[in-house]
């Protein structure tokens, strides 16, 4: 419909049969035969938008791939009367002569390209003056989002037999071949017979002028899969999968809302479990919902699932192409598959009867948005399964603290896999205490609880305080783990959670540390690039001859990240492959595939990278799991910080020792005395959580409240602390109808101070009720932005991940 000079996409959400509106315009057209959603989903796409502060609009974008919107362009042309106004030249309108110009040169241009390439402000009213004056005429072209792809097929007309290919063989050899191939298989695109057949284009056609084959034109799907062998659940569970698998699957045959958590430790099993459980679900008639974090992870659970469910699968993530998204998401809305499985977004696939929605490692962050509407993906699938009388199963060894606590007082099913399939032993913990760490000087302390072992180094000091330190990021200890591992054939996994070579660059003369112009951080020495780049806003820069504060050139990089480690692991073991998987290395279209498949075949003996890496991969001959930097995660201000480091390291763990090689993980850290460093110890999740727990009971967090980050940005910070103080008065003004249920903190500068040039200022909400927080949350912020403060955003993220 027509929206001011624009033409946009809307939705429609319901009928009147009157309306005392006046001035209601007309819908232009209807872009859909169906309906894109129905009442239940409309009904879970208004409570996302309550419920995490954002317009309904924002949420139904959400919902199918971007660039399926029409587009709106506007076209302009010169007309007769306009090329005789620039035929006479008149010189007190040059201005108009200079864009009639431009447009008979170019013959038919865009409102944009005029704009742009005569640095037009506001070319509206410009373009309005001379359409009235008949200088121009203006056409309207409505283009549609992505299109279906279309690929041309060949096959053999009905009657042609063995004696018409016998006479070609004579007189057209390669016309034969094509008819013989044809007849053997029938229907086949014309790509694959020239992958078979070499050229053949010219030979199809004279076959179809000839009447032989018929050619024609057909919608083809953009498939993002490699072809899968078929196959088969082949595994008989143990007790304890056996008894969670019964558990839910009569759940599912229920048809009612049922959550559950499948608490189980790494390699206990949990992925066996969801295939038996998605199998009963498929074969009930029911559709389901497959979450995971990471991209890397929809492989080998998309191998598995193609081969059990043949073109019965669609996947969803960022990493498809715009024309592959749409076909899957066409796939899914037109009932062609039983399961989705992807990313976060996955939430949102309009797949039909809906019986089962399993959330894989549901404690990770990437299931949270963390721009426009900030949504977790984990907690709309449970409303999603609530709404829909669907059965949910959020998996994790190392669950989320609020989810763990739901469990424990009853609000979700807790089912536990406590062993290792096969009866596995855990991988062997060990930690370097790598406070006092010096080159070669290394010695063994006393054991740590059940057998564990504990790594400790003496304090080796000369030249004055000064402690000598080593020139790797690899302990003694782990090279000695390695180097035996190696020799056996075996294979290793080294995490660090910091790609780049270094963590900055630091001038030694006046201690200048280079910082990026656009977010309040070092950046980040990547060494292959030479060049300093941040991780915030991906501003890259040349790294610079000289200091430029001081014009020195004594400057030294400082920290280790992937690319630093992978560099240290080729100079310590000469001979070993190595691959190496974070960001930098995962840019290219399944890249990561690439990489696990190397390490899953073999070719690959160590895998160095960020916590891509320890999440739900299995490879049976990984027997270490080197953690260089433990504490990097700890260091974070934040209320989350000690749980994101125990599950990070107990997923990194859990990687280890997976096959029939024993595991063996050490864990390089300069605290190792927190709680977290002896839980992961012993693989002790409770013993983690009752710490944890206690923390957060006292400090009123995250599962004792309900938290609302209200964050302030703009290009102005003395607008921008303005604008939050104008936000506290409010917030203080409407604070006493709620009695003491809600607490307000701040407002103060973020952590992150400034991020991608935008000053940023914050305050936390916390609550105790949802419905209060939540009506609370809305009058305020309704009431700020009725100040319209010019250049200032307020941003509400509600149940933040991070508070940084």
């Amino acid at each position: 419909m027509s929206f001011g000079k624009r033409v946009v996409t809307g939705y429609i959400l319901g009928f009147k049969e009157e309306s005392n509106l006046q001035g209601v315009k007309d819908i232009l057209d209807v872009l859909d035969e169906e309906p894109l959603f129905d009442e239940k989903r409309l009904r879970f796409y208004r409570w996302a938008a309550s419920y995490y502060c954002s317009p309904l609009g924002e949420v139904l974008k959400l919902i199918h791939p971007a660039g399926l919107n029409i587009k709106d362009q506007r076209y302009i042309s010169i007309t007769d009367v306009g090329m005789e106004f620039l035929q006479k030249g008149m010189e007190d309108r040059v201005r108009v002569s200079d864009i009639l110009k431009f447009i008979s040169e170019k013959k038919v241009v865009s409102f944009k390209t005029l704009a742009k390439s005569l640095n037009i402000k506001n070319p509206y009213n410009m373009i309005a003056q001379l359409k009235e004056q008949n200088l121009i005429t203006e056409a309207r072209q409505i283009k549609g989002g992505i299109k279906e792809k279309k690929g041309v097929f060949v096959s053999v007309r009905q009657g042609i037999g063995d004696d018409i290919t016998a006479r070609l063989k004579k007189s057209a050899p390669l016309q034969a071949k094509v008819v013989s191939f044809l007849s053997d298989k029938g229907e086949v695109p014309l790509s694959l017979l020239r992958k078979e057949l070499g050229n053949v284009d010219s030979s199809v056609r004279r076959l179809g002028e000839k009447g032989i084959v018929s050619i024609w034109e057909k919608e083809v799907d953009r498939n993002p899969f490699e072809p899968a062998d078929k196959r088969e659940i082949s595994f008989e569970p143990n007790k304890e999968q056996s008894d969670a698998i019964s558990l839910i699957t009569a759940a599912v045959r229920k048809g009612k809302f049922s959550p559950f958590l499948l608490h189980g430790v790494t390699g206990s099993g949990k992925t066996f479990v969801y295939l038996n459980v998605i199998k009963e679900a498929v074969n009930g008639g029911k559709r389901v919902i497959i979450l995971v974090p990471e991209i890397s992870l929809t492989y080998g659970l998309i191998r598995y699932l193609t081969g059990i469910f043949p073109s019965k699968v669609a996947v969803v993530h960022s990493g498809l192409s715009e024309g592959e998204r749409y076909d899957q998401w066409k796939k899914i809305r037109d009932g062609k598959v039983d399961i989705v499985i992807g990313a976060r977004s996955a939430v949102f696939s309009p797949l039909k009867d809906i019986g089962l929605i399993v959330v894989d490692e549901e404690h990770d962050a990437s299931y949270k948005q963390e721009d426009g509407v900030r949504y977790n993906a984990r907690d709309l699938s449970v409303m999603l399964a609530k709404m829909l009388d669907a059965v949910v199963v959020l998996g994790s060894a190392t669950p989320s603290v609020e989810t763990f606590y739901n469990a424990q007082h009853g609000k979700i099913t807790l089912i536990s896999l406590e062993k290792r399939v096969e009866g596995r032993p855990m991988p062997y913990v060990e930690l370097v205490d790598m406070r006092n760490l010096s080159s070669g000087h290394e010695s063994r302390g006393h054991p740590a609880q059940r057998g564990h072992g504990s790594w400790r180094v003496p304090s080796v000091r000369g030249h004055g305080e000064r402690v000598k330190t080593q020139d790797s990021s690899i302990s003694e200890r782990l090279k000695s783990v390695l180097s035996d591992a190696f020799d056996k054939k075996e294979q290793a996994i080294l995490f660090l959670n910091r790609r780049g070579f270094s963590n900055f660059i630091i001038c030694r003369d006046c201690g200048h540390i280079f910082k990026c112009i656009n977010c309040s951080v070092s950046m980040t020495f990547h060494k292959r690039e030479n060049a300093m780049r941040c991780h915030y806003c991906d501003l890259s820069v040349p790294v610079p001859n000289l200091c430029p504060k001081c014009n020195g050139y004594n400057m030294k990089d400082i920290g280790v990240g992937t690319e630093r480690l992978e560099e240290d692991v080729r100079r310590i073991f000469v001979k070993i492959r190595i691959a190496r998987m974070d960001r930098d290395t995962t840019q290219k279209k399944r890249a990561h595939e690439s990489i696990l498949n190397a390490v899953e075949s073999g070719m690959a003996d160590v895998l160095v990278g960020t916590q891509m890496v320890t999440k739900g991969h299995d490879f049976p001959n990984v027997s270490v799991m080197g953690i260089i930097s433990a504490d990097t995660s700890m260091n974070i201000p934040d209320f989350r910080s000690s749980e994101r480091t125990f599950q990070l390291i107990t997923q990194a763990a859990g990687r280890a020792g997976r096959g029939d090689v024993k595991g063996r993980v050490i864990v390089q850290t300069f605290n190792p005395e927190h709680y977290c460093f002896r839980s992961v110890l012993n693989h002790d999740y409770i013993s983690f959580f009752n710490e944890e727990i206690k923390i957060r009971k006292e400090a009123f967090y995250p599962p004792f409240c309900r938290l609302v980050n209200m964050r302030i940005e703009g290009n102005s910070e003395k607008k921008v602390v303005h604008a939050a103080s104008v936000l506290r008065k409010i917030a203080d003004k409407h604070l006493k109808p709620f009695k003491g249920d809600i607490i307000l903190l701040g407002p103060v500068s973020a952590f992150l101070s400034v991020l991608r040039g935008k000053h940023r200022w914050h305050m936390l909400v916390k609550g105790s009720n949802v419905k209060s927080l939540h009506g609370f949350i809305k009058t305020i912020s309704d009431e700020f932005r009725q100040n319209k403060i010019t250049g200032i955003e307020l941003i509400v993220d509600v149940d933040p991940q991070t508070t940084v």
